[in-house]
């Protein structure tokens, strides 16, 4: 063989060796053609379509000997879904080679391709070993920006880079925004500036443009900011204009004498015309630690309910919601204290620690206390940024303190969740970098008034022992929320609520053997019992599908509203196999040593 190749896989299942936030894995295989015997590391990260991470593995040669098969499990919290991906190659931490894959829709199918030399000045090397490790790239991915626009910024970017590395540019020339006002502004703010600073060492002046004739002040101070940049008495800043499409295009067709400005269309940045009826910039959405699923327009009305409400008509979690309302009468108490002047302590600390098993809703619950907070005025904004291990251990010395810190601005005025937070700190382990984050949370724990809220969630036990590793930190999350695992009576209620959502309708006969099917599940759970995921994993692909095999075979006469929409028992019966002995513990064998044929 002689080009090196990239094969992937779904594997069957879950990662039975990834970690609880990791539901997602993909089987990846590397052959290096002939002749490799260099090669002490690889590394594989694996991207969208449109650039966004979805998972990082990193293997070392075991001996000295050339491996020609190198065998990674990729896991990431977002479902492999049929399409393209990007897959990046590092060799002993360079980056190497790149590929598209194509996944295909079915488990157990293959798919591969040739790995392709990264060339020094193409903008996929630019990627690979620069901007794929910046603070500010993952930012992007909240503007929902599509596979055109990332390419050509990526090519600008590298434009940029190259001329002023090359000192083609003396200064660089300034830089435009168009699209909706408010996208335009939160692009340049969020991420032309920080690449700016980070990618050319420069200083950033953000200037809107509003085009209104009769606000003379705008006018005069736009023209100002024009006369520096045509000047050219500031080449360590670089000028960044925002604003609506068509104001931007006045600024260029008609604001002699300085539209010569504005010629250059590579420096032009226009956001698609797509984002005018999207959602503004929000954290990272949807997580399978979900016990309800409510489709879009009962989202809808949810949302106009209060959030504590929502709490409330949320299927068990009474320990939960008692503990809570307590945490929220007491700093109520504390802030109106405050107000009367009998209050001496600044503090303004509402940090939490969730304790309990998979599954259990702490996601949901999460993003319920931002609003919760917010609706008390006790935090700005009342978002919630979700993350974990993967998404903040770096691959060198201080990237994971960057995407620590980049973590916490974005969560700045809501809530910072990280999940299953005991995996961040291995003990035996003394190079982790895991230990980073704690030290950099550390600083903003400490603060007496941060307008943030940090949740770390877990195990109890597992979190008992990040504790026993970290003394200091325990003392900083004064409030916790124990998340008991849901009874058999919960599940089933669960089960009937995301049937009735999806407009199923179950027999009589069909309810009866649901809820035997999951008293049965739960007297014979164990440690790796999935709770509310459970539940959703057994309508989603065990019921639906048995009953979708069931329609299906029948003649094309028999169609009727009614068929497409009751569940019989024998739905119910088709999805026991599966789903009453998948709990079982899983072992991940050991892999055989030696060359693979």
């Amino acid at each position: 063989m002689k080009n090196h190749q990239i094969r992937a896989r779904r594997a069957e299942g879950s990662a039975v060796s990834a970690p609880e936030y990791a539901v997602n894995c993909l089987n990846v295989d590397i052959i290096l053609a002939k002749g490799r015997s260099d090669v002490r590391e690889l590394s594989v990260r694996l991207y969208t379509s449109a650039y966004r991470l979805m998972g990082v593995a990193t293997r070392q040669a075991s001996s000295s000997k050339g491996i020609r098969t190198w065998h990674f499990e990729v896991s990431s919290s977002d479902a492999w879904t049929g399409g393209t991906y990007r897959a990046f190659v590092y060799v002993n931490g360079v980056p190497s080679w790149k590929a598209e894959l194509f996944l295909y829709t079915g488990e157990g199918i293959d798919s591969s391709a040739r790995l392709e030399s990264l060339e020094p000045s193409s903008p996929e090397m630019l990627f690979a070993g620069r901007l794929a490790f910046r603070s500010w790239w993952p930012v992007l991915e909240g503007f929902h920006l599509d596979e055109d626009f990332i390419v050509r910024f990526m090519e600008q970017i590298r434009l940029f880079t190259q001329n002023i590395e090359t000192k083609t540019w003396l200064s660089v020339p300034p830089l435009q925004v168009t699209g909706d006002a408010d996208w335009a502004e939160r692009f340049a703010s969020l991420v032309l500036v920080p690449c700016v600073k980070e990618e050319w060492g420069k200083e950033c002046v953000l200037t809107e443009v509003s085009g209104a004739d009769d606000d003379m002040l705008s006018l005069h101070l736009l023209e100002r900011v024009c006369y520096l940049v045509g000047a050219h008495t500031t080449p360590d800043t670089v000028f960044v204009f925002h604003g609506a499409t068509l104001t931007m295009e006045w600024l260029n067709a008609d604001y002699y004498p300085y539209f010569s400005l504005f010629e250059n269309e590579d420096t032009c940045f226009r956001l698609p015309e797509t984002l005018l009826t999207e959602r503004k910039p929000e954290p990272e959405g949807f997580s399978l630690d979900e016990t309800e699923m409510p489709e879009a327009a009962e989202v809808q009305d949810e949302e106009r309910k209060p959030a504590l409400q929502r709490l409330e008509e949320m299927v068990g979690l009474s320990r939960v919601k008692d503990e809570l309302c307590e945490a929220c009468a007491m700093a109520l108490f504390t802030r109106r204290r405050k107000e009367l002047g009998l209050e001496v302590s600044a503090e303004n600390r509402n940090h939490f620690l969730f304790l309990g098993s998979p599954g259990t809703g702490k996601t949901t619950v999460a993003r319920l206390i931002g609003e919760i907070y917010h609706e008390m005025g006790l935090l700005s904004r009342g978002h919630t940024v979700e993350t974990n291990r993967a998404k903040l251990i770096g691959e060198f010395i201080g990237q994971t303190e960057q995407k620590t810190c980049a973590a916490i601005a974005e969560a700045r005025g809501g809530v910072l969740f990280i999940d299953e937070a005991y995996t961040l700190v291995h003990e035996d382990d003394s190079r982790d970098f895991g230990k980073e984050v704690i030290h950099a949370l550390m600083t903003v724990l400490s603060e007496p008034n941060p307008d943030l809220i940090v949740i770390l969630a877990g195990y109890e036990m597992q979190m008992q022992a990040l504790f026993r590793l970290n003394p200091g930190l325990d003392s900083r999350f004064p409030l916790r929320l124990h998340f008991d695992d849901f009874t058999s009576d919960e599940l089933t209620e669960m089960a009937r609520h995301l049937l009735a959502e999806r407009n199923f309708e179950l027999s009589e006969a069909a309810d009866v053997r649901l809820a035997k099917l999951v008293e049965k599940a739960v007297l014979h759970k164990d440690e790796h019992f999935g709770n509310g995921r459970w539940v959703h994993n057994l309508v989603e692909h065990g019921i639906l599908k048995c009953m979708a095999k069931r329609v299906m075979a029948l003649p094309l006469s028999t169609e009727s509203p009614e068929l497409f929409r009751r569940i019989e028992e024998t739905d119910v019966a088709g999805a026991e196999p599966a789903f009453l002995y998948e709990n079982a513990p899983k072992v991940a064998l050991a892999r055989r040593i030696g060359f693979t044929a």
